[in-house]
């Protein structure tokens, strides 16, 4: 039996990343895509059910619109997703939309609710269901048990509160092991999203993202998604589903100018990134694509002109510390015998993409359990040796069910555990932890420093500047970038000069 089912991304502040691995509105305008949402969504449809998609932060809609659009599409169920730093106002939506249609099902998903269900479920009632990592199958399996009078006891990755009240928690859901078997998540987004609406800072816009693989090998002490969602067991989409995709976005969706590849980690198995570079070639692929890479991956330039043919434009890469022992504490390697090699492998990752011609976004991070004030130098040090074509510094933000959450809670460092003091009043990124010789303050206060150290200083404009004038694509996504980031860099994250 069919349902009328709304994918929700609730209301909260406008052009807030709820998917982002840490949620908040950013600097850059960036603006992440709904994507596991529209999976989900995907899957609803091809089992026939009567579909709506709402990404309310990009479409700036607020809770009256909701209603309104429950009310006018007779929506009988809903999937909510959510996030740590939203959870409190995502909880307060459902209940709005429970006091005025108190017969529709409310089902969470994100990764947030994954950690802590029970904790949702008992803080409002408002919340029929959690669906637990993973959430395609379990969001199908649920329509199906609703349309068959609500028996939900054989729907796996499900908890939920029964009759009396009772929280149940059901049997684990396996990840999914075939990908193939999803649809096209650019399919959902061509049908229900404004895809101008979305913006990565260091990718063309207008762009679209999927993955070709889910899960990461890697157990970064503070990296949420493996450890909080898709797991540890990598799972590969075959070369040519993920071409298939690639086709369908050229053709359905000319106005995108980049695919951003969010895989955890896109070059983890180089023998099949290979190879989806050359069917990508094959088929004459001119969708330039970024995507996501760890910086010790042991390629050689040829490696990478092979995927500067296929089409590779930039990579992302967390190289989060200039210091060999934090990288070390946080266990960015697999073998500590890496950490010493690390940052002379970055450096010739970094080289070996500048002479295949593909650029290199650069992450940073600091606050991590073992900083130091002088930690902190060294991270901002290598930043500026890197030379990436763009940079993010974060502090670090630590999120429930992550090693670093339980290490800082542990030690007391967690200056609260209220979720909305994730975020600053504007709602952008912020830290809760402090360290014994830094606070959480100190730790915001140097990435607003640091980045207006890297932003400004005259050899990088004037490297952006000769960008900018060899191409109009780069132009346009350069001066994007720095409308939004400008304001930041002059008054900082708490509204005052980043040097105050």
């Amino acid at each position: 039996m069919s349902a009328n089912v709304l994918f929700l991304n609730p209301p909260f502040h406008p052009r807030f990343s709820r998917e982002q691995r840490s949620p908040a509105v950013t600097k850059s305008d960036t603006l992440y895509y709904p994507k596991w949402l529209a999976h989900a969504a995907g899957v609803a449809i091809r089992e026939g059910h009567n579909v709506d998609l709402l990404d309310a932060p990009a479409a700036k809609r607020d809770v009256k619109y909701v209603l309104d659009r429950i009310e006018q599409k007779s929506i009988e169920a809903i999937v909510c997703d959510t996030s740590t730093p939203s959870i409190n106002n995502d909880l307060k939506v459902a209940e709005q939309i429970k006091a005025k249609f108190p017969r529709t099902r409310v089902l969470m998903v994100g990764r947030h609710v994954s950690v802590v269900p029970e904790e949702t479920l008992r803080a409002s009632a408002a919340v029929d269901a959690i669906a637990v990592r993973e959430y395609e199958y379990t969001v199908r399996d649920w329509l199906l048990a609703l349309g068959a009078g609500g028996g939900y006891d054989d729907v796996l990755g499900l908890v939920w509160r029964n009759s009396k009240g009772e929280v149940i928690r059901n049997k684990e859901r396996a990840a999914i092991a075939n990908l193939d078997e999803l649809p096209f998540v650019s399919e959902v987004y061509k049908r229900f999203l404004k895809i101008e609406d979305y913006f990565y800072g260091h990718s063309l816009h207008p762009l679209v993202v999927f993955d070709t693989s889910r899960g990461c090998p890697y157990k970064c002490s503070f990296c949420v998604y493996p450890q909080t969602f898709s797991g540890h067991n990598v799972r590969f989409r075959s070369v040519n589903n993920v071409a298939d995709e690639f086709d369908y976005v050229a053709r359905e969706l000319p106005q995108v100018k980049t695919v951003m590849l969010e895989d955890d980690t896109f070059i983890v198995n180089k023998k099949r990134t290979v190879e989806l570079a050359e069917e990508l070639i094959r088929r004459g692929n001119k969708l330039p694509f970024d995507s996501n890479c760890r910086a010790d991956v042991g390629a050689d330039v040829e490696f990478f002109r092979i995927l500067k043919k296929a089409g590779a434009r930039l990579f992302c890469v967390g190289f989060e510390s200039g210091d060999p022992t934090v990288i070390e504490k946080m266990q960015k390697n697999l073998m500590k015998r890496k950490d010493n090699t690390y940052h002379a492998e970055a450096e010739q990752f970094v080289r070996n993409c500048k002479e295949a011609g593909i650029m290199v976004h650069g992450c940073f991070m600091v606050g991590n359990l073992n900083e130091t004030k002088a930690s902190m130098v060294a991270t901002l040090d290598f930043a500026k040796r890197l030379q990436p074509d763009t940079a993010q510094f974060f502090p670090i933000m630590v999120y429930p069910g992550t090693a670093a959450y339980r290490e800082a809670k542990e030690k007391g460092y967690l200056s609260t555990e209220n979720y909305s003091e994730w975020l600053t009043p504007e709602g952008l990124h912020n830290s809760v932890v402090n360290l014994p010789n830094i606070t959480q303050k100190e730790l915001v206060e140097f990435c607003d420093e640091a980045r207006k150290k890297f932003y400004l200083s005259p050899k990088y404009i004037a490297y952006k500047v000769v960008q900018s004038l060899k191409s109009p694509a780069e132009l346009q996504r350069n001066l994007h970038g720095f409308k939004s980031l400008s304001k930041y860099l002059w008054k900082g994250s708490f509204g005052r000069t980043a040097a105050e």
